[in-house]
């Protein structure tokens, strides 16, 4: 594979980074004034989602990451994709339920 990549992979990934970033911070806002609003319960099951799409942003960035460099033919990139993906499940796996 040649070392210039095309501008829509990196357009790719950077919206799907952005996306997780404005949507992270509107659902926080939301607990927030949901919080204030509607009660205290309400709004912290409200930012807890956001925490948990501030979380998964990462990980669905190396998941196109990893499919668009295996569409593209770059085979070395691509495997070290997988590579970091099953790691992050790993810890996933692994992590839950550690307090």
């Amino acid at each position: 594979m040649s070392q210039v990549r095309e501008p829509a992979f990196d357009q790719a990934v950077a919206m799907v980074l952005r996306v997780g970033a404005f949507s992270c911070f509107f659902v926080m806002v939301a607990g927030l004034l949901a919080g204030i609003l509607i009660s205290t319960h309400v709004g912290l099951e409200v930012e807890r989602v956001g925490v948990l799409l501030m979380l998964a942003t990462p990980v669905v960035r190396v998941v196109v990451a990893c499919f668009l460099f295996f569409y593209e033919k770059d085979w070395k990139y691509g495997w070290i994709s997988l590579g970091v993906l099953v790691i992050l499940m790993l810890g996933l796996v692994f992590g839950i339920g550690e307090h």
